[in-house]
């Protein structure tokens, strides 16, 4: 029977890998980058649409870099990967408001955080938590990963406040020494290598190699699932500061609106996650993505402010149910033999999802002139992701 000191120590490293998920690359350089677009090109005259495609690198080169950061938390464990990984993303991000003087400077500065963050992400805090828990879980997924859309909620607008108050490049600075005064103590001190990889083999528990997962049609559907739904769900939620002072809202005001995504995001986070230890977790994967199709229906049949705020609710169930799902899946399916490098290749496809989809959404919107095209091809894009999931057999038997 587990002791008191033993609960204490699993909810530490629970909370301690949410506040390290909370302070995560994508946060910043995902979501936290859609209130720079405009700042930026107001203050430079750059090019709105090739600042807006930035995100496509950051997601490209963290999606490239996610199996590479898998395993490497297999050999070494999470927590150096962590406490290395600290450092270098503030770095990165310092470098950013400190490099770029020029569009080609910026781009390069981005990139190159985005590969300096690219291990302060899902991977190794998920790794800790599916390592920790075996029963609930999914619940202790569910909370850590709730501080994901805490931080979608809270960041993007304090980084519009910081950027209005001081300038965009003092809010990458301020966002670089902010990160790493939370996740370096973290790494330090609250998290703790899972207790299969603290004997002398570091054998990682049963399950799978790579080499035999891949092999499977499980492995493939859940990929291709997990890309488009968070391919279409980041287009529409990331987007959304950007539509909204299109549609003439207060660049200030719209950047709120992420608010009310990151704040469905918890919700979800935290009721998905427990729901998962209690019914079949792929037919109930399959229906909540089924959000961002709604989401940008409801974008492509109205002009007006309200309903983009609407919209901002499903996109964040969509991304919410999505963190849960893929760490919980792979683990009952797979099992924890190579979870790493596993998780880290699926997660190279929801990284590179978020952010080549808001990438593309705003080339097909040609600067808003063309939103309703653009809000209709993501919809239909978004309906494939719940298909693929049903489609095999085996996975879609897992139950709890």
């Amino acid at each position: 029977m587990e002791t008191t000191a033993g609960r204490v120590r699993r909810i530490a490293i629970v909370l301690g890998s949410g506040a390290g998920m909370y302070f995560s690359i994508g946060i910043v350089l995902i979501y936290g980058f859609s209130v720079f677009i405009v700042p930026i090109t107001e203050d430079t005259g750059w090019d709105r649409t090739v600042v807006a495609a930035v995100v496509a690198p950051i997601a490209i080169v963290n999606g490239l870099m996610s199996p590479v950061v898998g395993a490497l938390t297999d050999r070494f464990g999470p927590r150096r990967v962590l406490a290395v990984s600290s450092v270098s993303m503030a770095i990165g991000l310092i470098g950013v408001g400190i490099a770029s003087q020029d569009l080609p400077s910026f781009i390069v500065a981005v990139a190159v955080a985005s590969l300096m963050g690219a291990a302060q992400t899902g991977v190794p805090y998920t790794y800790v938590v599916v390592g920790w828990f075996s029963a609930r879980r999914g619940l202790a997924l569910g909370v850590m990963l709730s501080f994901v859309g805490l931080g979608i909620a809270t960041v993007p607008p304090f980084l519009a406040f910081l950027i209005s108050e001081w300038g965009w490049r003092f809010a990458f600075v301020a966002a670089g020494l902010i990160s790493i005064a939370v996740t370096l103590p973290v790494a330090l001190f609250v998290i703790r290598d899972p207790p299969a990889l603290q004997g002398p083999d570091r054998a990682g528990g049963g399950g799978h190699t790579v080499r035999e997962t891949v092999k499977t049609a499980s492995f493939w559907l859940m990929l291709g699932a997990f890309f488009l739904n968070y391919f279409a769900a980041a287009a529409g939620s990331i987007s959304l500061p950007v539509v909204l002072v299109d549609r003439g809202a207060d660049p200030a005001a719209a950047a709120l609106v992420m608010s009310l995504v990151g704040l469905s995001f918890i919700v979800m986070r935290l009721g998905f996650g427990a729901l998962l230890d209690r019914f079949p977790p792929v037919p109930l994967t399959s229906l909540a993505f089924i959000s961002p199709v709604v989401g940008h229906f409801i974008l492509l049949n109205s002009e007006d402010l309200i309903p983009v705020y609407v919209s901002a609710i499903f996109f964040g169930l969509a991304t919410g149910a999505e963190g849960d799902a893929i760490g919980y899946l792979l683990s009952k399916r797979f099992g924890m033999r190579s979870f790493g490098k596993l998780f880290g290749i699926n997660y190279m496809a929801l990284t590179m999802g978020a952010g080549l989809g808001p990438a593309s959404l705003h080339i097909m919107a040609a600067e808003g002139t063309r939103y309703v095209e653009a809000f209709t091809i993501f919809a239909g894009i978004a309906t494939m992701a719940p298909i693929l999931l049903m489609l095999d057999r085996r996975t879609r038997a897992l139950t709890c």
